[in-house]
């Protein structure tokens, strides 16, 4: 914490860490102060156009069907939709609306033991900047629930 003192034209300097007041002329505080404040303006000005980019999503998804070993390969892209995926802009709205869908169930979820398919996929690359690989499969309703959620994206 830093404070004014009008009687001895200083600054004093309160470091929360050790609860200590310290005495600090005007000069020696500015001569510390100029330089951050430059470092910061700098890194400001390059860092700013980085946080301003909108997150990349560029997913590879690879379906599998249960008579072959591939049944299709795409690539996803959003933000502009595009990529070899023949829906693009439909499977990317079905991301953008269920982002959580790449997340498997936790372990404690109440599933139903009912198998809803043989179709299984992968999901590789980068979702809204972080990158993933993911599996999804419909052995039971929470993997069904995930398959649902992103149908769009399997084609």
């Amino acid at each position: 914490m830093v404070y004014w003192c009008e009687h001895r034209r200083r600054f004093h300097l309160i470091n929360a860490d050790q609860l200590e007041e310290t005495s600090v002329s005007v000069t020696s505080f500015a001569r510390g102060l100029l330089p951050a404040l430059a470092v910061t303006a700098a890194l400001g000005a390059v860092l700013a156009p980085a946080a301003t980019a909108a997150p990349t999503t560029d997913l590879t998804i690879t379906v599998y069907e249960p008579l072959g070993p591939v049944a299709r390969q795409y690539r996803l892209t959003c933000d502009p939709d595009g990529g070899t995926h023949p829906w693009a802009k439909a499977a990317c709205e079905a991301i953008r609306k269920t982002p959580g869908a790449i997340k498997p169930p936790p372990p404690t979820a109440n599933c139903y033991d009912q198998v809803f398919g043989p179709q299984h996929a992968k999901v590789r690359g980068q979702l809204f900047g972080v990158d993933v690989a993911a599996e999804f499969n419909r052995r039971d309703s929470c993997q069904e629930d995930r398959w649902q959620a992103w149908l769009p994206v399997w084609g």
